[in-house]
């Protein structure tokens, strides 16, 4: 079967068109002829050497398709149906991947586009603003990173949610002025973040602040967030993190949180199941939207080079055939 794959971590240029063999699926697994796969900001930071991957590895962690094979003890989906994954080992970036039985979901009428677009990410708003933020009525809210794909659906989700202040925050003046094009009231570059708070939150500072930037941004933080404010940490684009002596939490009255889809999956399959159909039932229903880009083969390597450079205007999905 055809896939796109590296040998070796580096740049978009390492990626491939490969033949190599289709995989089978073992106990609890489901194989799945791919028609889309989402082409995710993870699969750059894997692909970069950021985060320890065998190789050679197949990019790809949401993908929609029909129903291949049934491992054994799989029940509830059958051979033909179509279905949404998220195939926690990566490989969607293939013409089959095999996903978790518990991470696999029938389509219901969902456009398999979308489904593919917004699979991880729905997820993670939802588990993020529900879970780990323990999002109330009223609260605000800053979205660090608030330009792209994940960013865009955590700032609809906020409001739906009932937020009463939705700020987006970006790197630089453009990618803020993206965010306000997709829906943010309020947007500001990082740079703008501190001599903003009080104005933005009438002195309180922010109750929630998401980040999945990492870096100078993530320095902030302590200092733009309210009394029992909570801190929530779902990625590190930067790949620069910080240091946090425990009794800093204690003395400054804030809560340090996380959300991660794979250590969701390893300890609470369940749950991560329960936050990926919600977020497709909200994209389904039309509260997530999000611009998508479908591509071809030949375009995986520049979705990853747009994605990593910050240039990219939508969410890329690969389609198969």
């Amino acid at each position: 079967m055809r896939a796109v794959r590296y040998t070796r971590t580096g740049g978009p240029e390492v990626l491939e068109l490969a033949e190599i063999p289709a995989p089978q699926p073992g106990p609890g697994e489901v194989a799945i002829d791919v028609s889309h796969a989402g082409i995710h900001f993870a699969d750059v930071l894997f692909r970069r050497g950021q985060f320890p991957i065998g190789l050679p590895a197949v990019p790809g962690l949401e993908v929609a398709g029909t129903v291949a094979a049934l491992g054994p003890g799989v029940t509830g989906l059958r051979v033909g149906e179509p279905v949404v994954a998220v195939p926690t080992g990566f490989g969607g970036n293939a013409e089959r991947v095999v996903a978790p039985a518990v991470t696999t979901l029938p389509l219901d009428g969902l456009d398999p586009l979308l489904a593919a677009a917004t699979a991880c990410n729905a997820a993670t708003a939802v588990g993020t603003l529900r879970g780990a933020a323990r999002l109330a009525e009223g609260d605000r809210v800053l979205v660090l990173g608030a330009s792209g794909g994940l960013g865009i659906l955590l700032g609809r989700l906020a409001t739906a949610y009932g937020a009463a202040l939705v700020v987006g925050a970006a790197g630089t003046p453009e990618r803020a002025a993206r965010a306000a094009a997709q829906g943010y009231r309020h947007t500001c570059t990082y740079a703008e973040l501190a001599d903003r708070v009080d104005g933005l939150t009438e002195g309180h500072g922010f109750d929630v602040v998401i980040d999945s930037v990492g870096g100078g941004p993530r320095e902030q933080v302590r200092g733009l967030l309210a009394v029992l404010g909570r801190h929530v940490v779902i990625g590190n684009a930067a790949d620069q993190d910080i240091s946090l002596d425990a009794n800093q939490v204690w003395y400054d009255s804030f809560t340090l949180a996380g959300y991660n889809l794979g250590g969701v999956l390893a300890r609470r399959p369940d749950l991560l199941r329960a936050h990926l159909a919600e977020g497709l039932r909200l994209v389904a229903d039309g509260t997530l939207t999000l611009d998508v880009e479908e591509i071809g083969w030949d375009g995986v390597a520049g979705a990853h080079a747009r994605l990593e450079g910050r240039t990219a205007e939508a969410k890329y999905v690969l389609r198969t055939a």
